[in-house]
């Protein structure tokens, strides 16, 4: 088998329309597929499928699964992106600070699934945790 790289990555979420909103209308993402229960969202290449489950129980941070999903972002346009986070009172749970070769901000979307903004590259974290 030769993998060569990731398609889509689904993220389980209580409520679609207060979900969509969010990654569009905060995060900037683009609807490519709109179906009765999901959503798929292009992120410049990257696409980020939301799946809807009435009465979803958020996970605990003890157990297994995807921790968070992180984004790139230009330098230059972070002190912008967090602005609008702290705008938009999204909630922050780290950040914004220097971290890994870059500048990083991790906050969580409305069913609190962990997001990340970065502006450094995967060689630069790696370099900077030698």
């Amino acid at each position: 088998m030769e993998v060569c790289g990731i398609n889509h990555i689904t993220l389980r979420v209580s409520d679609l329309l207060k979900s969509v909103e969010f990654y569009r209308g905060i995060l900037g993402a683009k609807i490519i597929h709109k179906g009765n229960t999901d959503v798929y969202l292009d992120f410049c290449g990257t696409w980020i499928c939301l799946l809807e489950i009435k009465n979803a129980k958020p996970m605990n941070k003890d157990q297994t699964g995807v921790d968070h999903v992180a984004f790139s972002i230009k330098e230059e346009k972070f002190p912008r992106a967090v602005k609008q986070l702290k705008e938009n009172k999204v909630h922050i749970t780290r950040g914004p600070l220097e971290r890994g070769g870059g500048m990083t901000v991790s906050f969580t979307d409305p069913d609190g699934n962990e997001l990340e903004l970065f502006t450094g590259s995967l060689y630069e974290r790696m370099k900077s945790w030698k």
